[in-house]
């Protein structure tokens, strides 16, 4: 059997092979020589590839009970809010009433529906038949939205009184002194 012979000098037996066109070789001198023919077939260098990293979902909205929150107490100690209470005795017990709708009513403070006239504990059908009956406690939940709601009604039916209405001026002054105190804030 025949040796196979360096593909380059053609004289000595092949000891090795190019890596790139796997041509036979038997010293380094014929693979420096071979090696030239390849130079204009090297594969341009690969740039590496940057990893694709995940990007975090973008953060949630931030809840309402952890918004920042406008500190309504420095209102007490503001001298003009003292002169409009001064100016306006009614003013008061008007914004406690307004506070106090917004605040749950306990157990004993809520309505209990219609005990007397028809549909009450007494005459016909008044027990199990479907007529009348008790008052559901359930349907009349109290909440903090229905506080509010009935918090702005109060505030909306102060703003459609006669204009002399003490109360009604009262109130005005003092919505126009939150604006200015705090108008630049809110936004």
């Amino acid at each position: 059997m025949s040796e196979a012979l360096c593909g380059v000098c053609n004289s000595e037996p092949k000891k090795y092979k190019c890596p790139t066109c796997a041509l036979p070789y038997c010293s380094i001198s014929c693979f420096k020589e071979h090696k030239l023919t390849h130079v204009g077939d090297t594969p341009a260098p690969v740039a590496p590839v940057e990893p694709e990293i995940p990007q975090p979902p973008p953060p949630a909205p931030i809840p309402r009970y952890l918004k920042k929150k406008t500190d309504f107490s420095v209102l007490a100690t503001n001298p003009k809010f003292q002169e409009l209470l001064k100016k306006y005795p009614a003013l008061l017990p008007a914004l406690q009433r307004v506070y106090a709708a917004t605040i749950e009513p306990e157990e004993g403070d809520q309505p209990r529906g219609n005990r007397g006239g028809r549909g009450g504990f007494r005459g016909r059908g008044g027990r199990g038949r479907g007529r009348g009956g008790r008052f559901n406690d359930s349907a009349h939940k109290w909440t903090p939205k229905q506080g509010d709601g009935d918090a702005m009604r109060m505030l909306k039916g102060y703003r459609e009184r006669e204009e002399s209405d003490k109360e009604k001026q009262a109130m005005a002054a003092f919505v126009q002194l939150v604006e200015e105190t705090f108008g630049d804030a809110e936004s």
